[in-house]
């Protein structure tokens, strides 16, 4: 009798037997049980993944695609749950397809053929009670992450920044220097108000990489400014996963409501603060940036305007055949726009008063601007060394001279990256020029500059719109010795 044999072990079972043991033992009990009852074994079908999804084991599809096209007379397994502890209509899937074919299905213990009535119910009452056990088994995994989870165990793959470790029987994290300082810059650059496309163009011009990816993205960057585990906190049931079935599966991610997340102190080190966490996702919430790419910001006061009426922030726009466009409020019939240039005036005129105040270096720019001109010069010094060894690796053969050039450009492109963002940062200023005041700055500054600078001052500005004029609300961020 011309037999297929299929061999499967759950990732879900007994986590400390290794896959390759599990499925040599199955193979030869099985391999016995043929020899026994003289069947012909004419093809072999193993895999590792769970038995709940059927249209995510190309094994057991590629299986059953062979047992419809007639290619064997019965299959030898384990158990029936093997084939499969699915959903009903994927279990009805396999046992129709059997059924139709006239293959049986041995197992060691016992051989069935499903146009044999007695032998489909007690198939169809197995497979009931396989799926029951997948039920209690996901259950108790459940259980046992959540407890985990809530002692402050870390369950994930490690992020950017961490690397995996175990605090007695917990999983945890331990910071990896090299990455924390860069993560570092990125909450820091981040509560400034720069953009999450500037700051992967910062990470990527210093040649930090992540951990998935050959560069950091915009996407990345926000996700990374995110998870709160930077704050050393476990989060656990954040998001779930929505599974369309059928051979067309796909799974999706869904965020699931704050009230359903495990929050617990986790066991791992904080790499910031939870204080410029809090303060990184207001900027997030607000897309307090300028905007990314190449377009040049002209408005000094973007992401500051709000419409006091529905919240939402004005935007600039042009006017034909006038300069300077006026502020528009999006939310249709909320409230009467105004000219930009006037809005603008009467603002500068209410906030330079304070301007003069505030010393030009406010306290922890110029930590800030040191920390991020560190990283830099230790890329310049990387590069330095991996152009010395690229020199060596072409004198000592290891390269060829066509080898040799096409890394020299890509170690040229980094180091273009990098003094593209050495030239941004500010000189090292003179005792004179630190005596300058922040009023003094905004003179000649281009609009992104004078944005940067408004934000440190200012929260949010509220705009109103009343009969014969407008009202601007300025709110100011607390800031010391003001």
């Amino acid at each position: 009798m011309k037999t297929f044999l299929y061999l499967r072990k759950s990732r879900a079972e007994d986590l400390a037997d290794s896959a390759g043991d599990t499925l040599r033992r199955h193979r030869e009990a099985l391999e016995e049980t043929a020899r026994a009852l003289r069947l012909t074994i004419c093809g072999v079908y193993e895999e590792v993944v769970s038995g709940e999804d059927l249209y995510a084991r190309p094994e057991m599809l590629r299986l059953l695609r062979d047992v419809k096209n007639g290619l064997c007379e019965a299959v030898l397994c384990m158990d029936v749950d093997r084939l499969g502890r699915g959903t009903m209509s994927q279990q009805g899937v396999i046992l129709e397809t059997f059924k139709e074919a006239g293959v049986r299905i041995i197992t060691p213990q016992k051989t069935y053929d499903l146009r044999d009535e007695a032998d489909e119910d007690y198939t169809e009452l197995q497979t009931f009670f396989a799926r029951k056990e997948l039920k209690l088994i996901k259950k108790r995994m459940r259980r046992g992450l959540e407890r985990t989870a809530a002692e402050g165990g870390y369950l994930a793959n490690a992020p950017f920044g961490y690397e995996k470790t175990r605090e007695g029987r917990l999983p945890t994290l331990r910071a990896v220097e090299e990455e924390a300082a860069f993560v570092r810059e990125m909450f820091a650059a981040c509560a400034r108000g720069e953009s999450c496309a500037a700051i992967a163009a910062f990470l990527n011009a210093c040649g930090a990489k992540p951990r998935r990816s050959a560069a950091f993205s915009r996407s990345a960057v926000a996700a990374i400014l995110r998870n709160p585990v930077y704050t050393g906190e476990v989060v656990w049931n954040r998001r779930r996963f929505l599974r369309t079935g059928g051979e067309n599966a796909s799974c999706r991610k869904a965020e699931n409501p704050r009230e359903a997340w495990l929050v617990a102190p986790g066991k791992h080190p904080a790499i910031v603060s939870k204080a410029l966490f809090s303060l990184a996702q207001k900027r997030l919430d607000a897309h307090a940036g300028p905007p990314a790419g190449k377009r040049e910001l002209v408005n000094p006061f973007a992401g500051l305007i709000r419409c006091a009426g529905c919240g939402r922030l004005m935007q600039l726009r042009p006017r034909p055949n006038r300069p300077g466009g006026y502020l528009l409020c999006e939310t249709r019939g909320c409230c009467r726009s105004c000219g930009f240039e006037e809005a603008a005036a009467a603002l500068r005129e209410a906030l330079l008063p304070l301007l003069a105040r505030i010393p030009a270096s406010l306290p922890g720019e110029g930590a800030d601007e040191e920390r991020r001109r560190r990283l830099l010069r230790d890329a310049e010094k990387r590069l330095a060394v991996r152009r010395e060894r690229l020199c060596e690796l072409l004198e000592s053969g290891v390269y060829s001279p066509e080898r040799y050039e096409e890394r020299l450009r890509i170690l040229e492109e980094q180091e273009e990256k990098l003094r593209e963002q050495l030239s941004r940062l500010s000189p090292v200023r003179s005792e004179a020029a630190l005596a300058l005041t922040a009023a003094d700055a905004l003179r000649g500054a281009s609009p992104a500059e004078e944005n940067r600078l408004w934000k440190l001052l200012v929260s949010e500005i509220l705009y109103r719109r009343e009969p014969g004029g407008f009202t601007l609300e300025v709110r100011l961020r607390v800031l010391p010795d003001l």
